[in-house]
């Protein structure tokens, strides 16, 4: 039972926002209880929507219902909580990526720590410790594939096992430039997307995008490690502009080292058969998906041999 007069902390993400001619205005919040509440907030103080926050309040009698008077609101990006917490309260307020942080985690930071060639390891490991934090929350489209919580980190952690096969065959290919382009390929979609919950592109996304963004943050990293001449710099924007292979998807250039190709083939890969993975889920045995956009709108028959 909820008191009168008690202070109550909860996080909660805003649901809706409501006029009101009173001091304070009344907004719908989901709490991490799954309890729909109303919170009221000082009609100065902003919250935004589909924004998850720590509330901190006192139950208040209004009318006939008992509000939440928000003493202190906090957004959760706003504070130092831990991964696993983090991890909790966005699974349960979002679509979220399949993993758990951690691992993905340890394992891409693993990779950065292997890098043997100094360009690489200190182009990489600077960019990854500069964005981090955005790097595990963003995803890696708006729809297609891994459009949703942490799916930029789950995408490149899943083409990093990936490419563990292709050394295996093909002893040729550069390990370092491999993982390094992987790691960094995608990574300026932090910046093409206006937030991580339910993105839209921003306007610098749409004119400019993470291809063009990702080789000028290379060449801006690369010249303050006085690394702006080194052939491994020129390999790396190489790679991040020919990812996507045709102009029409972005890339200015098409693959012409053997590892840019490989990253090529490897991004195509995980990024349909993931959402492939996805509609097979979605239908019984002996049933054909819906058609798949990224995949030429075919539609593809889940048989009695596939895995659950």
């Amino acid at each position: 039972m909820i008191e009168v007069g008690k202070e109550y902390k909860f996080y909660g993400k805003v649901l809706q926002k409501n006029e009101s001619t009173y001091d304070s205005y009344p907004i719908n919040v989901l709490t991490e209880d799954a309890e729909n509440v109303i919170v009221r907030l000082a009609k100065e103080e902003e919250v935004s929507l589909n924004k998850i926050y720590y509330f901190e309040t006192i139950a208040v009698q209004f009318k006939e219902r008992i509000h939440f008077e928000a003493q202190k609101h906090t957004i959760m990006g706003e504070m130092s909580i831990s991964d696993n917490k983090k991890e909790e309260l966005l699974k349960f307020f979002y679509h979220y990526a399949p993993v758990e942080t951690e691992v993905i985690r340890k394992d891409i930071e693993a990779k950065i720590e292997k890098l043997s060639n100094p360009v690489l390891k200190g182009i990489t490991e600077t960019i990854y410790n500069r964005y981090k934090d955005d790097f595990y929350l963003y995803p890696a489209a708006t729809k297609f594939h891994h459009a949703y919580i942490s799916g930029l980190a789950y995408h490149t952690h899943s083409m990093l096992k990936l490419a563990e096969g292709f050394f295996n065959v093909y002893p040729f290919l550069s390990e370092d430039l491999v993982n390094s382009g992987i790691i960094l390929h995608d990574i300026c979609k932090i910046f093409e997307f206006d937030s991580f919950e339910g993105s839209e592109y921003t306007i610098k996304g749409k004119l400019i995008g993470h291809i063009t963004m990702g080789a000028s943050l290379i060449d801006a990293v690369a010249t303050e490690l006085e690394y702006a001449n080194a052939e491994e710099t020129m390999l790396l924007q190489h790679i991040i502009i020919s990812h996507h292979y045709y102009g029409n998807f972005g890339s200015p250039r098409k693959p012409n080292i053997a590892e840019a190709l490989i990253i090529h083939f490897i991004d195509n890969i995980d990024s349909k058969t993931t959402v492939l993975g996805e509609e097979l889920n979605l239908v019984e045995v002996g049933h054909l998906t819906s058609p798949i956009g990224v995949l030429e709108r075919e539609r593809y028959y889940k048989h009695k041999l596939t895995k659950e």
